[in-house]
């Protein structure tokens, strides 16, 4: 496994440009990243010129692209009929960035309980749309990685949903993309990630309070780190990797709520990485 780090943060602490934020990961000693999509690198942010300034950029700093985190602009579960088609049109745009800049897998998650539509209804849409994303990506050779989030009004939210998920969407190209914290908040085991089998594409490194999502310092909150690391060597997600292309699997920081108050950005990531080299000195750059 590789350290990687998820660019979010300094959009957040003082809304930095997607290419300020690689500037800063590269100093930071970074090789591999995350592209945030939702904060400041997605199709409705940049230009053309700054699209290809993108790559231009990667390659000059020595950075490698692993993930893009790409939220649907609405709620899938609850969408009207021009929403879903609006989403499903973002989505494939963001695919054809990521080819463009190297990138072989998407990420974002199934969306919402809406009290105003049948649980069913919600859930069967989400299907649909995470198939027709896939099938679209298929042939761009891309995957597209759901990740959960650890409240009950979101419809992937947990382990066992998320393999649910996986089994109605149906599709070779449609994997998991696992957060250590949130594993934490939705209360779950370590020991469970084994559930997820050979779906594991990517993972983000994330800590909080107990009871609330705060992406602090890793380090600083109740995260078991060194614990859900070490149950991803025993599942061997290193050798799973290999079925998405990749030597190893990259675990990205992912640091920084939207209107947290952050002076100093780069300080909160040398904390975080302190820390996971101390708990788990096999991961690297």
């Amino acid at each position: 496994m590789k350290l990687g780090m998820l660019t979010g943060i300094w959009h957040i602490a003082n809304g930095a440009s997607v290419f300020e934020s690689l500037e800063r990961a590269a100093a930071l000693g970074f090789h591999y990243v995350d592209l945030h999509g939702t904060f400041n690198a997605g199709p409705r942010h940049l230009s053309e010129d700054e699209r290809m300034k993108v790559k231009d950029t990667l390659d000059a700093l020595g950075l490698e692209p692993r993930n893009y985190v790409l939220h649907a602009p609405h709620n899938i579960g609850s969408a009207s009929e021009a929403e879903y088609e609006s989403s499903y049109r973002y989505l494939c745009e963001g695919v054809d960035l990521a080819v463009s800049w190297g990138i072989n897998q998407i990420m974002f998650n199934a969306g919402l309980w809406d009290m105003k539509v049948d649980r069913r209804e919600a859930w069967s849409k989400a299907v649909r749309f995470c198939q027709r994303v896939c099938d679209y990506a298929v042939d761009r050779e891309v995957y597209i990685a759901q990740e959960t989030e650890p409240y009950v009004w979101f419809l992937v939210n947990d382990m066992a949903s998320s393999v649910r998920m996986q089994e109605d969407v149906n599709r070779s190209n449609f994997v998991n993309l696992i957060d250590l914290g949130h594993i934490a908040l939705s209360r779950e085991q370590a020991e469970d990630i084994g559930s997820l089998g050979a779906t594991i594409v990517h993972a983000h490194i994330s800590d909080h309070e107990p009871m609330r999502h705060t992406n602090q310092i890793v380090g600083t909150g109740f995260t078991p780190v060194a614990e859900t690391l070490e149950m991803l060597r025993a599942v061997d997600v290193d050798e799973k990797a290999k079925r998405f292309g990749y030597d190893e699997l990259v675990v990205s920081f992912e640091l920084g709520f939207p209107g947290d108050q952050i002076e100093n950005p780069d300080e909160w990531v040398r904390q975080s990485i302190r820390h996971v080299q101390e708990v788990a000195p096999f991961l690297k750059f």
